[in-house]
């Protein structure tokens, strides 16, 4: 090779090497950048999927820039990619952080460094290493987002530190351990039910994650928690029992909502986690239906009323025969009243049907109330129908007032020929 050619390649390779050299560890990288914006890109978990700009999704955690949830969840836009975060740098110390999957970077309004693609367990690495940083910006409830989405990384252990630490903010820790409920196993549910029975502050967060551990895992010690905890984990634990969609957990809320010793607090929540969880089946409704009569107190009766509003037409007929059944008390009538009006599937003749067979002043009062909350042509036809003929006279003034509410030409009038009659 001639010498001339091999000193150029010698000269070539020198210069390319020394950049390389001078970026170093990612640590360093970001602590060289200039205060402004600073970009990297890495590789995501398999699952996690974004719609390039806000949302970012995994399992069964949904993040945007206003809200976060936790459970069944669907959205068209959210698709697999690689993690583009963005770190926001003041006096050379990250003040703020952005995650997105997918996408491409948006505009920038003053300077950026991008560091181009990193490697995911390094990035993961440094945004544990400064969690207290980025603790006091904005978009708190995503600060842990750029470390537990990262490919290739155990953070378990991490996120457990994270939760320990009385020195983090609570909002923090209460995240660390929902995402041990996304990334953890069966092994991690000791000390799962350990932090659901310490303070209050991270407990909700701990029989949360117990909720959503693979393989239903967290189960039995949510049971054992609806059993023994106080009342407040008692509370919170029948609740998640109702998110999990497991068998023993249905069978652990009717053992409770049927614990006459249990407090009526804790009973009411089971029967709202019973009717209001995942995919309920039409037997848990059949099931409420049937162990209303032998409920003892009002409140009760009405989470069973505002469960079985859940249900389909079964539940809607149900509704209607407590409303019109002479039996029951006019507080458990009118309650049954109202959400039956609150069902969409519940047809507005079916509601005036019932103000017809109503004797009771209080009740008809309240199915006009009921009436006037629905937006169908029907129900507004129904309460000028009353305004215009009924005998009682103090019925026709509850429709005039609430029709009164309502901006509509027929109403205007409706009111125009009572005042010229």
């Amino acid at each position: 090779m001639p010498r001339r050619f091999f000193a150029a390649i010698v000269i070539a390779a020198t210069s390319f090497a020394a950049p390389l050299a001078a970026q170093g560890t990612l640590a360093a990288r970001i602590a060289q950048a200039a205060d402004g914006e600073v970009r990297m890109q890495y590789d995501a978990r398999t699952g996690v999927c974004g719609d390039g700009r806000g949302v970012v999704g995994f399992r069964r955690a949904l993040f945007a820039d206003s809200f976060e949830s936790y459970g069944r969840w669907s959205d068209a836009r959210c698709v697999p990619g690689p993690l583009r975060v963005s770190l926001t740098v003041e006096n050379g110390k990250p003040v703020s952080v952005r995650t997105q999957v997918g996408g491409a970077w948006r505009e920038a309004s003053g300077r950026v460094t991008d560091l181009g693609v990193v490697s995911s367990r390094d990035a993961a690495a440094w945004f544990l290493a400064h969690v207290s940083s980025l603790e006091g910006s904005g978009g708190k409830r995503r600060i842990l987002l750029p470390a537990v989405l990262a490919a290739d990384v155990a953070i378990v252990p991490d996120l457990f530190a994270i939760a320990r630490d009385s020195a983090r903010r609570a909002d923090t820790r209460r995240q660390a351990l929902q995402w041990v409920g996304q990334l953890g196993g069966a092994g991690d549910v000791p000390a799962l039910a350990a932090f659901a029975r310490g303070t209050p502050d991270v407990a909700r967060a701990a029989l949360a994650a117990l909720a959503t551990i693979d393989d239903g895992a967290g189960v039995p010690a949510l049971i054992e928690l609806a059993h023994s905890g106080d009342d407040d984990v008692r509370h919170d634990a029948v609740f998640w029992l109702g998110q999990t969609g497991d068998a023993r957990a249905v069978r652990a809320l009717h053992a409770v909502i049927e614990d006459q010793k249990e407090t009526e607090r804790v009973r009411r929540n089971a029967i709202f986690a019973l009717s209001h969880g995942d995919g309920v089946a039409a037997s848990e409704f059949a099931y409420l239906r049937g162990i209303f009569p032998s409920l003892q107190g009002t409140r009760l009766k009405e989470s069973v009323i505002q469960g079985v509003a859940e249900e389909g037409a079964d539940g809607g007929r149900w509704l209607l025969e407590r409303v019109r059944d002479p039996r029951e008390s006019t507080a458990i009538r009118r309650s049954a009243l109202f959400w039956a009006g609150q069902r969409d599937a519940t047809p507005t003749r079916e509601l005036v049907a019932a103000y017809r067979d109503l004797d009771e002043p209080n009740l008809r009062e309240h199915a006009i109330f009921v009436l006037s909350q629905r937006d169908d042509d029907a129900a507004l036809d129904a309460l000028m129908q009353i305004a215009r003929t009924d005998p009682d006279r103090r019925m026709r003034g509850k429709a005039l007032f609430w029709l009164a509410q309502k901006k509509d030409d027929r109403v205007t009038k409706l009111i125009s020929d009572l005042l010229t009659r």
